[in-house]
């Protein structure tokens, strides 16, 4: 009887334990993003930021961003090139990020072209036909604010 006890104690207590870490909130912050194209990663810089969790508050503002993008090192690709931007979480804070969007644009000049998304949750697209020196603005927005990322982009 004592061990029938034990045993549906030990069960409820593991049942418990298992509850706590499938409801645990992720309270995270602003992610790392990523340009993928073919095999290859490229790190995008993080421009500006306003974004606020339950414990911790992240800004950061920064006076141009499209010079902010051209002074990152150069991303050489094709025109028409396929590419997809890929969500990392947040080395400090880990976590989940739900009900986001994302923008992605090039900027040539004072001139913005808006890439189109397959859909809100793939963010594949592919890069215009003209040949060029781009700047590539991401955009991305949760509830819990906004980050921007920015990468210096040619077209050859």
């Amino acid at each position: 009887m004592k061990k029938q006890c034990l045993h549906v104690l030990t069960g409820f207590l593991f049942i418990i334990l298992l509850t706590a870490c499938i409801a645990e909130d992720y309270d995270a912050g602003p992610p790392e993003l990523r340009l993928s194209v073919k095999e290859n990663l490229y790190a995008l810089k993080e421009a500006n930021v306003d974004w606020k969790t339950e414990e911790k508050e992240f800004k950061n503002k920064v006076n141009n961003f499209l010079t902010l993008g051209s002074e990152q090192k150069e991303i050489k690709l094709s025109p028409n090139q396929p590419a997809e931007i890929i969500l990392l979480e947040n080395k400090e804070d880990g976590g989940e990020y739900t009900n986001e969007t994302m923008k992605v644009s090039l900027w040539k000049g004072n001139e913005k072209i808006e890439l189109t998304t397959k859909s809100s949750t793939d963010y594949s697209f592919s890069f215009p036909s003209n040949p060029g020196k781009y700047v590539l603005e991401v955009n991305f927005q949760t509830r819990k604010g906004s980050s921007q990322y920015v990468g210096n982009i040619t077209l050859k």
